[in-house]
């Protein structure tokens, strides 16, 4: 074979060969890019810092506990005992939540439902729209400690004010979750705030 011939040949090896050990052709027929060092760390990066789940882990969402609840105060002020200074209700995905504002720290509490709400000095039946009716007592407040009675969302119907008597205050919340029991409900305490959350739904019976 010519000496041409010969050089032509092993020319055309050579580009074949680079060739196949380059990047995979794309689906238009052109070549797919190599990722950079930078551009592999940054995916590499990403999957190792996204979080695999616990087994068993179960979401953060709605209370399922329907029993009673309760609570120590925390006092901050120098003498005066935690006064009530503002309730609010807001809605969320699966609960809605009843927001207790205080000044000088937060009082103990306990929470329940009961079959009647009754007024906490006077001793009177309290009628609150709603199912069911969740019962919150404040122990260790001002006098001062009142609101205007306020009306809620589609669960949590109505948030009314039972008056202090002897220091302690009492809330009646009135609840229509979906489905025919009482709906779970859980009650969380900062340094000046007690809040009531209340899930959408009932309680589920085997928590």
């Amino acid at each position: 074979m010519p000496r041409r011939s010969v050089l032509s040949a092993t020319a055309l090896a050579a580009v074949l060969l680079t060739a196949g050990c380059g990047g995979g052709e794309g689906p238009n027929g052109a070549e797919d890019p190599v990722p950079t060092a930078e551009e592999s760390a940054s995916v590499s990066g990403s999957d190792a810092t996204s979080p695999s789940p616990e087994a068993g882990d179960r979401p953060a969402g709605a209370p399922q506990d329907a029993s009673r609840k309760s609570g120590e105060g925390r006092w901050t002020g120098a003498s005066a005992a935690p006064a009530l200074k503002d309730v609010r209700v807001s809605g969320h995905d699966t609960y809605d939540r009843v927001s207790f504002e205080f000044a000088d720290g937060v009082p103990g509490y306990f929470a329940e439902y009961v079959d009647t709400l009754r007024h906490g000095g006077l001793g009177e039946e309290v009628r609150i729209a709603g199912e069911h009716r969740l019962k919150i007592v404040f122990v260790g407040v001002t006098p001062r400690s009142t609101f205007e009675d306020r009306e809620g969302t589609p669960v949590i119907r109505e948030v009314r004010d039972l008056g202090v008597f002897e220091g302690e205050m009492g809330v009646g919340i009135g609840v229509d979750p979906e489905g025919d029991g009482r709906a779970g409900f859980r009650v969380k305490a900062d340094e000046n705030r007690i809040v009531v959350d209340i899930a959408h739904g009932q309680a589920d019976p085997s928590d």
